[in-house]
């Protein structure tokens, strides 16, 4: 079985995306505040299911706002860490080490300036 979510890079901090280069420099209670409403904003796609059963891998897929060459990890990076994160704290896996999530692998979708995001796809191993 298999599970989508769209997961935001805006609208988190007031200073632009969560990427990389924020969370570095942000402050801790900064970051734990993101964190938090990161998982606010996709409490209602979390809620949607009980429990995943694990092990999983996760296929990221990041779509840009623009085209301006973007390092993929640096935007990716902070949104699987709250997303998995959120997973555990919604208790929908047990943790998020390597005996829960045996894999992730992160894409480019290409631009998407309405609606930049990062999509996630969460696939049970049988």
């Amino acid at each position: 079985m298999s599970y989508k979510f769209t997961l935001p890079l805006y609208g988190v901090t007031k200073k632009g995306a969560i990427a990389m280069n924020w969370y570095r420099n942000a402050h801790h209670q900064s970051s734990n505040a993101a964190k938090k409403k990161f998982k606010k904003l996709i409490q209602e796609q979390l809620d949607q299911f009980d429990t995943i059963q694990t092990p999983i891998k996760i296929k990221y897929t990041y779509y840009a706002q623009r085209n301006n060459s973007p390092d993929l990890d640096n935007f990716v990076a902070v949104v699987r860490k709250f997303f998995q994160d959120a997973l555990v704290e919604s208790g929908l896996i047990e943790d998020d080490n390597v005996n829960f999530i045996i894999a992730n692998s992160e894409s480019y979708g290409g631009i998407d300036k309405e609606n930049p995001r990062v999509e996630a796809e969460i696939i049970e191993i049988s």
